[in-house]
């Protein structure tokens, strides 16, 4: 795997944070559900690949699929547009290479990122220096791994004192049902996946993709082609997004169909 932090070469002024290139795990506070993520986190999933020639040539027939493809000029590796099935890459336990076509979120971020003041939304905020095609990967939104018990606990002690809350809750679904969920928190240990800004109208999107253990990486991937110097933004709440008018915070993003709120959804 190639060294991931050969892909940080942004600046960030920020001290109060410690910088990581991976997710880690919550302190142990003791709680069954505590037990239960740390056991997931230290499970490592064993399908891999037998693909020959160090390259997954026929991802078709590779058994973690094909959710990649190059993009128009050969240049990179991005999502496929018509995609919707889980994102499993290739592993440490395949027989292909690190060159091969099904490893990307792994590889960390892309190049060419930086954090600037965003006028827009008057504070730290990620935008590109180069065009980036539909479908790129941008990067990991990377933290603490906690669980559901410990971000309501953060949740309300930064409502309480009126932090910025960076808590993201990630749903799998199978069928009508949720299937997994994943909870990050970038607040103490994160990367620069943490100020990417919300958007009702995103030109970015998340994805559940699994290397090497059940619990999935979130990855940040381009859902537009995206013009060189334009700032990256997803959309915080996704589809379970339950807009208020209370308490909640008002949206900056501009957008035509923005809901006047941010995304306020329940764990």
């Amino acid at each position: 795997m190639r060294d991931l932090e050969d892909n940080y070469d942004h600046e960030d002024n920020e001290n109060d944070m410690e910088y990581i290139l991976e997710c880690v795990l919550m302190e142990d506070d003791g709680s069954d559900e505590y037990k239960e993520l740390r056991n997931n986190y230290n499970s490592q999933l064993t399908q891999s690949c037998k693909c020959s020639k160090g390259v997954c040539s026929d991802l078709a027939e590779c058994p973690h699929g094909g959710a990649y493809k190059y993009s128009s000029n050969k240049s990179e590796l991005v999502l496929k547009s018509n995609n919707s099935l889980p994102i499993f890459e290739c592993n440490g336990s395949c027989e292909c290479g690190i060159n091969c076509g099904n490893r990307l979120v792994q590889n960390g971020p892309r190049r060419d990122l930086e954090i600037f003041d965003s006028p827009l939304y008057h504070s730290k905020g990620v935008r590109t220096t180069v065009n980036i095609p539909q479908g790129a990967f941008i990067c990991e939104y990377a933290g603490e791994l906690i669980t559901k018990t410990e971000s309501q606990r953060r949740i309300e002690v930064n409502d309480s004192l009126g932090y910025m809350n960076y808590v993201l809750c990630l749903k799998e679904f199978a069928s009508e049902e949720i299937s997994e969920v994943t909870i990050v928190d970038p607040c103490r240990r994160g990367n620069i996946g943490r100020y990417l800004n919300h958007s009702c109208q995103p030109n970015c999107q998340i994805m559940a993709v699994r290397v090497e253990c059940p619990i999935p990486k979130i990855g940040i991937f381009a859902s537009r082609d995206i013009h060189a110097l334009e700032e990256l933004c997803f959309h915080y709440g996704g589809e379970e997004t339950r807009p208020k008018t209370g308490s909640c915070k008002i949206c900056l993003c501009g957008s035509l169909n923005c809901s006047g709120f941010m995304p306020n959804t329940e764990m």
